[in-house]
């Protein structure tokens, strides 16, 4: 329940172990709560997946019926007329890989919070006798009976509830719903259409890429395009509540209205939506997921959009998250499903490298993911991947890569940071000298967020060193336990001098 000062990427700091960072740094600094009201504890600003559910339920029962509340203030939501209590979740139990990352064996600020809420719910279900069901992304962490206990949840639902909320919720009140459930959007037109203001002005463009990734379940669903119209409507209810621009959730944007097998990207579609959108009085419009293939699709893409949201004149650089995960032909072909299209698998790292300075011509600043640890990965096809964050150094790459440990929903195959070898190692070296190169770069303009005083600025320029400081020296700390008391430098050194990789040359078409 935060809008993360207005920056998305503060919320990869909830995904932090809560023992390092002070709470109030954690909710005062890069997270404060949503405009909440002070008597009633009702959220005003609300994730767009509970907004979904919220006007699913409308659809059955009275406005004074439904009420979304911010969990810091539970216990003045909660009463005796209370029959079900619904959470949302993105990773409740600290599972996902970025928080299996960046807190490993110690609690992360996410999972904390849930555990928290789940007390004081279950001191109030013992009260007033409601039901408690869970979903969201994050929901399939909770999808087993000893789990559910402890958290006092009664129903646990995977997938997409849009249809099925009402009916369920109906079942809840009586006790008669079951204890999981699978549920997936058959017809676009049976989303319903959000009724209030969402985090951070974010607004849902599209379901699924059908890009097939398996490692990713939601990129295993069809795409779901929502017409501009009615996507105009919602970003207004967000424009009318205050907020000054538009962002557009979706799996992979530049897939919006593409109808071809190939997947290049529909540019008259994309460009209509961005002018749609933009034209309601937005400073500009931003979208949460990309990916390389598409933007070195068509380069010329990137310049439009950009252009729409006059990035160029005023040197608004924007940031949107992408997925490189590996470049190593035989990993692309087996793990990627069709993520290089309409490139060949042996094209993506070039595909990655040739994308990456596309954005960034463009003031697109990638927000990249690399999966280390897969269980079938030679340290030859680490090297790949390698190979390309030198490039990166070379070409001044201007984004971040996030180094991510395999994590497996099955929960046998995972990854952890004992089990690294010296090539996973030096990747996840690599990544991190990338990333501190480039935050020491950025720091001015996060230092121009507008809520900041001056007092303030000083205190994140500090804590933003700190942290980047404690990530390299917990770092050191752990190669010197991996590797018999070697420093990172030896071990990298021996992967710095790396065969040559020449790539095949992309060769992008008109559409």
């Amino acid at each position: 329940m935060t809008n993360y000062r207005g920056n998305f990427l503060y919320g990869f700091i909830a995904c932090g172990p809560y023992e390092v960072l002070p709470e109030w740094v954690f909710d005062k600094v890069f997270c404060p709560p949503v405009e909440t009201d002070p008597v009633t504890g009702e959220a005003k600003v609300a994730q767009v997946g509970l907004r979904r559910v919220e006007s699913a339920l409308l659809q059955g029962y009275k406005r004074d019926e439904v009420f979304i509340a911010n969990p810091d203030h539970i216990a003045k939501s909660i009463g005796p007329d209370t029959k079900v209590v619904g959470i949302n979740v993105m990773d409740p139990l600290g599972m996902a890989p970025v928080t299996t990352t960046m807190s490993p064996e110690k609690l992360s600020y996410v999972a904390m919070k849930f555990k928290r809420m789940c007390a004081d719910i279950i001191q109030l279900k013992k009260k007033y006798n409601f039901h408690v069901v869970v979903g969201g992304n994050g929901a399939w962490e909770l999808a087993k009976s000893d789990r559910m206990k402890v958290h006092g949840i009664d129903t646990v639902v995977v997938g997409e509830a849009d249809e099925l909320a009402l009916d369920l919720f109906n079942d809840l009140e009586k006790g008669d719903a079951p204890e999981l459930m699978h549920c997936f959007v058959k017809n676009i037109q049976n989303i319903p259409r959000i009724e209030g203001p969402t985090v951070n002005s974010l607004i849902e463009a599209m379901r699924g890429c059908g890009r097939g990734c398996d490692f990713c379940d939601v990129n295993k669903r069809s795409k779901k395009d929502l017409p501009l119209e009615r996507l105009q409507k919602e970003a207004k209810i967000n424009l009318d509540y205050g907020f000054d621009s538009i962002w557009l959730h979706s799996d992979e944007m530049l897939l919006y209205g593409c109808d071809n097998r190939d997947f290049r990207p529909n540019r008259d579609a994309i460009t209509e939506l961005w002018r749609g959108l933009k034209g309601l009085g937005a400073n500009f419009v931003g979208t949460t997921h990309m990916t390389f293939s598409a933007v070195a699709a068509d380069p010329d893409l990137m310049h439009e959009i950009s252009s729409i949201n006059n990035q160029h004149e005023t040197g608004r650089w924007l940031a949107t998250n992408l997925g490189i995960e590996t470049v190593a032909p035989r990993m692309v072909k087996k793990h990627l499903g069709v993520k290089t299209k309409p490139f060949a698998p042996e094209e993506w790292g070039s595909v990655v490298r040739e994308g990456a300075e596309i954005l960034n011509k463009n003031h697109w600043f990638p927000a990249a993911t690399i999966i280390i640890g897969w269980p079938d990965e030679t340290p030859d096809e680490v090297q790949y991947t390698i190979d390309m964050l030198t490039d990166f150094r070379k070409m001044n790459f201007r984004g971040l890569v996030a180094p991510l440990l395999y994590q497996d929903f099955s929960e046998k195959n995972s990854m952890h940071f004992g089990n690294l070898n010296e090539a996973q190692f030096t990747l996840f070296w690599k990544c991190w000298e990338n990333n501190l190169r480039v935050i020491n770069d950025i720091i001015p303009i996060i230092l121009r967020n507008k809520t900041y005083g001056p007092p303030m600025k000083i205190f994140m320029y500090g804590i933003i060193k700190a942290g980047t400081w404690a990530i390299m020296r917990y770092l050191r700390g752990l190669c010197k336990d991996l590797f018999n008391g070697r420093m990172p430098e030896e071990i990298v050194d021996k992967y710095a001098r790396s065969r040559s990789v020449s790539a095949p040359k992309i060769e992008t078409k008109k559409l």
